[in-house]
C-alpha cells in the first residue's frame, strides 16, 4: 500500500519518525528555546514588578504588614510559572534536547547558585504560607522565614545582575514585528503571564480575612 495515500493521522500512528515529527511541530509552534526564553523574561519583569512593592512593604512592615501579605501570595503564582519555564529548559538540556544543547548550559557559577536560589524561594513562599495559616503561634516560623528571606535575597540579587542584560535583550527582540513573526505563541505566553498574576490576586482576595485577622492580632 502506498503509504502517501493514508491520512496523516494514520500515518503518524504507525510511523514514530512521524510522531517525532509532529510533536517538533508542536513545540516550534509554541516558539521552542526561544519561546521559552522569552516566557521566562517576561515573567521575571513581573516578579522584580511585586518583589520592589514587597521590597516597600518591609520599610514599614507594621504599617503594611496586610500588603506584605497580600503581594507575597500574589506572587506565588508567577514564581511557580517561572520555576516551570526555567525547570523545563532544564529537563530539555540534561536530556539531550539538541536545540537545548546548541543554545548552551548558564555559566557556571549561576548553575552552582540555581538550587540554593531554588531551595531559598521555596522556604520563603512556604514558611510565609504557614505563618499565614499559624497567626502568631510560632516564633521560630518566623525567624526562618527571615534567614530564608536573607539568604535568598542575596542569590536572588547575583542572580538579577546577571540575568538582567538577556532579559531585556530579550524582550526587546520580542516586541519587534519580525521576531513576533520569527517566535510563534505570544498568544499562549501572554496568557501564561496574565493567569500566574491574575491567579495570584484571586489567591490574596480569597485569603484577605486571615490577612486582616493575623494583623490585628498583632
Amino acid at each position: 500500500m502506498d503509504m502517501r495515500s493514508l491520512p496523516d493521522a494514520a500515518v503518524a500512528k504507525r510511523s514514530p519518525k512521524a510522531r517525532r515529527a509532529t510533536r517538533r511541530a508542536r513545540r516550534d509552534h509554541l516558539g521552542g528555546t526561544e519561546g521559552n526564553e522569552i516566557l521566562t523574561s517576561a515573567t521575571a519583569v513581573v516578579l522584580v514588578g511585586l518583589l520592589a512593592a514587597e521590597g516597600y512593604t518591609i520599610v514599614n512592615m507594621r504599617g503594611l504588614v496586610t500588603a506584605h501579605m497580600f503581594i507575597g501570595m500574589v506572587l506565588i503564582p508567577p514564581v511557580v510559572l517561572k520555576l516551570a519555564s526555567t525547570g523545563y529548559r532544564f529537563v530539555r538540556y540534561y536530556t539531550g534536547a539538541r536545540a537545548y544543547r546548541e543554545k548552551g548550559p548558564p555559566l557556571l557559577p549561576l548553575r552552582l547558585m540555581a538550587p540554593v536560589l531554588v531551595a531559598s524561594t521555596i522556604a520563603v513562599f512556604v514558611t510565609g504560607v504557614l505563618l499565614l495559616a499559624a497567626g502568631h503561634k510560632s516564633g521560630a516560623l518566623l525567624e526562618l522565614h527571615k534567614l530564608s528571606f536573607i539568604v535568598w535575597g542575596v542569590v536572588f540579587a547575583i542572580h538579577l545582575l546577571a540575568y538582567l542584560p538577556r532579559v531585556v535583550r530579550s524582550l526587546l527582540a520580542d516586541w519587534r514585528a519580525a521576531r513576533r513573526e520569527a517566535v510563534p505563541g505570544a498568544g499562549v505566553r501572554g496568557m501564561l503571564v496574565v493567569a500566574a498574576v491574575g491567579g495570584g490576586v484571586a489567591l490574596s482576595l480569597s485569603l484577605l480575612p486571615a490577612m486582616n485577622a493575623w494583623h490585628g492580632a498583632r
